[in-house]
C-alpha cells in the first residue's frame, strides 16, 4: 500500500508540470528533489534502526489503551530527579533506573548536540576545559551532577524554549529513544504501583528482597536480539527461573521470536524495495529533462 500511494503522489507532480520548460516546472522541480532528499535521509534513519530485531517479553497486571504522545513523554520524562522521585512517593528500590532513563535521554540529546550533522549542533558540548560534556566522557558520572541541556517542557523562561522542544521532537532519532524510554518508564511505573500496594497490605516491616519477590509483574522476563550479521543474544531474568509460569512465558517468547524475525525480515526486503524503486525512478526523472 505505501508504495502504491508514493506513485499515486508522483504521478499528481507529474502532471502539474504542464510545461516543462515553464516557470510553473522549477518550483515543482525543486519540490520533488526536496522531497526525495528527505524521503531518502528518513529512510536512511530507518535502515539504522532495523540493523537488529529485538523481542521482549513481560508479563504486566493490566494492558491499556495509551497512546504514545512525545510531548507528553517528554514532559513526563525531564522532570526526574533525586528529589523529584521522593516528593512522587517512588519507591527506593526503582528510584536508580528512573534516574538511568532520565541519564540516557540526557545523553541523547549531548548526542544530537555534538553532531556537526545535526540542527541542533553546538560546538560548546565538546570544549573539555568547561566541564560541560561529563554526560559523554564519563559514563559514571551521576545525574545530579550534570547540568541539563534539554529545553525546559514544564517552566520555559521563555517561548523559544518551547519551540526547540518541538523540533527535538521532530527528530526521528531523538524521538525513537524517547518512546524506547517511555517504554520503560510506564513499566517502572506500574511496578512502584505494584509495590506500593504490596507494601500496604503487609504491615510493619518488609524485607526489600522479599517485597520484590511478592511482585511478579512488570519484569522483562526474556530478551532476544537478532543482529543483521547473524548474532544472536538471549538474555533471561533471573526471576524466570522460579516463576510458576516458566515454560508458559518461554513458549510466548519463543513464538514472539519467531513472528519478530518474519516480520523484520519483510520489513528489510520492502525497504530495499524502495530504495530500488525510488533509484529507479530518480534515473528516470534526470533522464527525462
Amino acid at each position: 500500500m505505501a508504495m502504491i500511494n508514493t506513485q499515486n503522489r508522483k504521478r499528481k507532480k507529474t502532471t502539474d508540470l504542464v510545461v516543462p520548460h515553464s516557470d510553473h516546472s522549477r518550483p515543482a522541480t525543486s519540490g520533488l528533489n526536496r522531497n526525495l532528499n528527505e524521503f531518502l535521509q528518513s529512510l536512511g534513519e530507518v535502515l539504522i534502526d532495523i540493523t537488529a530485531v529485538e523481542v521482549n517479553t513481560m508479563v504486566v497486571e493490566q494492558i491499556t489503551g495509551d497512546k504514545f504522545i512525545a510531548w507528553e513523554a517528554y514532559r513526563d520524562i525531564y522532570p526526574i530527579s533525586g528529589e523529584y522521585l521522593e516528593q512522587q512517593g517512588i519507591h527506593e528500590s526503582l528510584r536508580s533506573r528512573y534516574l538511568e532513563l532520565r541519564k540516557t535521554l540526557e545523553l541523547e540529546y549531548a548526542l544530537l548536540l555534538s553532531d556537526p550533522s545535526s540542527e541542533f549542533y553546538d560546538p560548546t558540548v565538546l570544549d573539555s576545559t568547561s566541564g560541560e560534556n561529563a554526560i559523554l566522557t564519563d559514563p559514571t558520572v551521576e545525574m545530579h551532577h550534570i547540568q541539563t541541556r534539554l529545553p525546559d517542557p514544564i517552566s520555559p523562561t521563555h517561548s523559544e524554549e518551547i519551540l526547540k522542544a518541538q523540533r527535538v521532537l521532530r527528530n526521528c532519532r531523538f524521538l525513537r529513544s524517547l518512546r524506547k524510554i517511555s517504554e520503560l518508564k510506564t513499566a517502572l511505573d506500574n511496578r512502584n504501583k505494584a509495590l506500593s500496594r504490596t507494601l500496604a497490605q503487609q504491615p510493619g516491616y518488609v524485607k526489600p528482597e522479599v517485597l520484590q519477590k511478592a511482585v511478579t509483574t512488570d519484569i522483562i522476563y526474556a530478551q532476544t536480539v537478532i543482529q543483521l550479521d547473524g548474532d544472536v543474544i538471549n538474555r533471561y531474568s533471573q526471576e524466570i527461573l522460579d516463576h510458576p509460569h516458566r515454560d508458559v512465558i518461554l513458549q510466548i517468547h519463543k513464538e514472539g521470536v519467531t513472528a519478530g524475525e518474519k516480520q523484520w525480515r519483510g520489513l528489510l526486503e520492502f525497504v530495499i524495495s524502495l530504495v530500488q524503486a525510488s533509484l529507479h525512478w530518480n534515473s528516470g526523472k534526470d533522464g527525462s529533462f
